[in-house]
């Protein structure tokens, strides 16, 4: 009968923190999904202290507030998600009961063959919290009442008031209910009814049931440490529209068939002339047109494309060793101020340098970087300044 009383007593703070939290939910509640934040974010730490009553094969015989013992819970945790939450916790303390004849935790005198029962018990076990008031009513940082239920498992041990050996070890499955009650940001009262399920043994009496168990409760404090909220995923900045940089890809692909055009046709223009005989004193050489090596804004980084252009132009260079180049190098004025422009521009043409030089072969003495920044705008169009223009110098 004390029992039925104990868990009723445990339901009713169950269902009365459910009902007052539902009403909060009705004011105004978001419902995710919502990020994840970093690792020692939503960390929180509890101290509480009440009471434990344990039921084993004899603890029937006895008054049940005879049973009650004192009980400590301190716990840390983090909450992964509104709804989701992990949780190491300590709790225990001390257990009361009655066992049948004199047993190793037993205590006191014999009472018509039953003996007081008295034992220092701990449990250390790891939780999974459901935060059922996010769950269903959508997060609130400020909601007064938070409803947890949760479950676990670690690792029980109880040991002999008395010093004098005694002791035991089990693995113990744990369940509970949470309920949290906010009175600042950082601070929260929290009320936690539990009940432990252990091997019968646990306190050297068997011979009923094969498990036993132990209710708790307790009331506390909670802390929890900066960062303590979340934010939802749909407030996430998208990503821009990018057709204007894949209208850029397609123009440069464009311009590298023309590229790829004029290098099969100077080509046949060398071959040729090489295949003439020798009717003129004045030498020869490959013509080589402006070539233009774009880049998207803000960047000095060459594509694929651009390195295919600049592998054909240097083939060409490198059969004109006399000849000397400028590598013209512009950013557009429309972004960034005339100092930033500047130094892109340098990087630009210091990258086309170092593809040429030292990717495809060209002697670097037959190159001259002459780098404007914004200064100078060749073109029509932001997109057609941020540009190399690889021109003969002669």
């Amino acid at each position: 009968m004390k029992k039925i009383i104990f868990l009723s007593i445990i339901m009713l703070f169950g269902f009365t923190a459910f009902a007052q939290n539902e009403a909060v939910i009705e004011l105004q509640s978001q419902k995710g999904p919502y990020l994840t934040n970093r690792f020692f974010d939503n960390i929180f730490i509890s101290v509480a202290g009440g009471a434990n009553v344990y039921w084993g094969e004899n603890d029937n015989r006895g008054s049940f507030w005879k049973r009650v013992a004192p009980a400590l819970d301190v716990s840390l945790g983090k909450w992964i998600t509104p709804g989701l939450g992990v949780r190491l916790q300590y709790s225990g303390l001390r257990a009361k009961g009655w066992s049948y004849g004199q047993q190793p935790y037993s205590t006191g005198s014999s009472q018509n063959g039953f003996y007081k029962e008295k034992f220092h018990t701990s449990n250390l076990h790891a939780d999974l919290l459901w935060n059922v008031s996010n769950a269903w009513g959508g997060y609130r940082e400020d909601r007064f009442w938070d409803f947890v239920p949760y479950v676990g498992f670690g690792w029980a041990h109880s040991s002999n008031v008395t010093d004098n050996g005694y002791k035991k070890n089990e693995i113990a499955a744990t369940a509970g209910l949470l309920n949290n009650m906010r009175i600042s940001p950082a601070v929260d009262i929290n009320l936690e009814l539990k009940c432990m399920l252990v091997n019968q043994n646990f306190d050297f009496v068997t011979g009923g049931s094969r498990a036993e168990y132990m209710g708790t409760v307790t009331l506390g404090l909670t802390y929890k440490f900066n960062r303590r909220d979340f934010s939802k995923a749909s407030d996430i900045v998208p990503v821009s529209d990018n057709s204007m940089y894949i209208n850029e890809i397609n123009g440069l692909k464009g311009k590298l068939a023309q590229a790829q055009r004029n290098r099969d046709e100077l080509a046949n223009r060398l071959a040729q002339e090489q295949s003439k005989e020798a009717a003129v004193v004045k030498e020869m050489y490959p013509v080589l047109a402006d070539m233009a090596i774009f880049f998207r804004i803000n960047t000095a980084v060459l594509t694929e494309e651009s390195l295919i252009n600049i592998g054909y132009i240097a083939d060409v260079i490198k059969k004109v060793p006399d000849k000397k180049f400028i590598l013209y190098s512009s950013a557009d004025k429309e972004t960034g101020t005339a100092a930033y422009n500047q130094k892109l521009s340098e990087k630009r043409g210091q990258a086309v340098f170092d593809a040429l030089t030292k990717k495809f072969g060209v002697n670097p003495a037959q190159l001259t970087i002459q780098a404007v920044g914004s200064s100078e705008q060749r073109f029509n169009g932001a997109k057609l300044n941020r540009v190399v223009v690889i021109e003969d110098n002669e």
